[in-house]
């Protein structure tokens, strides 16, 4: 599988514009990138910034369709570190909120609506990584069930979404508290409480 941006070491000057954008992003959100300040926080012209993306959509769209490679291969590092769908689940958690700890403005483009309101095929985009990643969770909980570690009357579609809302509202916490907690803690909780509440009963599960 092709590596993300994120995953690159060595530099590069699309690397450099990524991070950027989302440093600008996360202080100023999408409305507050514009190619002079992309330009004025790489430290290049704007001319030169022309040369590696035709406009801000193109590099918020690249950032996008980046995120989501990434996200695959969270998804294939998960599923390759235990078969038990709690730990999975966590493990998932842990990573996500970690990337979103590194890169905290691509919160700003996948949980923020201010995606919503600019060009069609930017929220296109941005629906295929939020379908993607509601099918990975999709995933581990349909596992969980046929393994007997899961209810098997448990909504695969609606547990995924309340693991998106953990990340958003974790994520808003510790954006309210000044990022002084721990980030990956907190949303840890929040799982292992929603993980309770579906999870089979250990009674149950050892008189069957």
């Amino acid at each position: 599988m092709k590596k993300s941006i994120f995953d690159l070491e060595e530099p590069s000057r699309k690397k450099e514009i990524v991070d950027a954008c989302l440093r600008i992003m996360d202080s100023f959100g999408i409305k507050g990138l514009t190619v002079a300040r992309i330009a004025q926080e790489v430290g290049f012209s704007e001319s030169a910034l022309y040369r590696h993306f035709k406009s801000k959509n193109e590099i918020v769209l690249f950032i996008l369709k980046e995120t989501g490679l990434m996200a695959q291969h969270q998804f294939q590092e998960v599923l390759d570190s235990t078969r038990d769908s709690r730990h999975r689940l966590e493990n998932l958690l842990q990573i996500h909120l970690q990337f979103l700890e590194e890169y905290p403005g691509l919160f700003r483009i996948i949980y923020s609506d201010e995606i919503h309101i600019g060009e069609s095929y930017l929220l296109e985009k941005l629906g295929e990584i939020v379908n993607q990643l509601i099918g990975f969770i999709q995933q581990i909980v349909d596992e969980g069930k046929k393994i007997g570690e899961i209810k098997p009357e448990v909504d695969s579609s609606l547990a995924a979404v309340h693991f998106l809302g953990i990340v958003e509202t974790v994520f808003t916490y510790w954006t309210i508290k000044k990022r002084k907690i721990s980030l990956r803690q907190a949303g840890l909780s929040l799982l292992r409480q929603l993980f309770a509440g579906i999870a089979v009963d250990q009674e149950s599960k050892m008189a069957h």
